[in-house]
């Protein structure tokens, strides 16, 4: 087994790791609370900054299409990289440079090709969301040594967000 020195090796050997280990019946318990807790803070925080308007999906085929996306880019995607590459799964630093790099990636992709996300992407109230999933899915990655979970979390967020709340 690759040993942890921080070579691009051993992140492939972390990336490997997390893929291979299924949680088990309480992490994924765990997971739902995680989710259950996101969602409510996410509801909180757009009636605060009224970040998003409640309305109906765009059609269960349109809603199929962002479920089916949404798995790939950008749940397990970005989870590799912000959880099992930046934050690991050990030391409050590196999971603070993750997060902070997670927050940080959201209005960085209004300038490197999604000009037409501007308004949520810029928008206060739709970052601290993102900060509160990053520090959800660390805490689900870090506690089951699992990328599942914090996949399950963020793609759930995505399907709803996209799927029964629209942008303001």
């Amino acid at each position: 087994m690759i040993e942890l020195c921080r070579t691009a090796s051993s992140f492939f050997a972390d990336a490997i790791r997390a893929a291979r280990t299924w949680p088990d019946t309480h992490e994924w318990r765990q997971t739902f609370l995680i989710f259950a807790i996101l969602l409510l803070a996410a509801t909180l925080v757009s009636k605060v900054e009224y970040t998003f308007n409640f309305s109906a999906p765009g059609g269960r085929t349109g809603l199929l299409a962002i479920a089916a996306v949404a798995i790939v880019v950008p749940a397990l995607g970005e989870e590799m990289v912000f959880r099992v590459l930046l934050a690991g799964r050990r030391g409050w630093w590196r999971g603070t440079v993750a997060l902070a790099a997670f927050v940080l990636w959201h209005p960085a992709q209004v300038w490197l090709g999604l000009p037409m996300a501007q308004d949520v992407f810029l928008n206060p109230g739709f970052l601290v969301i993102v900060a509160a999933l990053g520090l959800g899915c660390t805490v689900a990655y870090r506690t089951s040594g699992s990328i599942w979970p914090p996949v399950a979390i963020h793609w759930a967020m995505v399907v709803v967000w996209k799927g029964t709340i629209a942008p303001v």
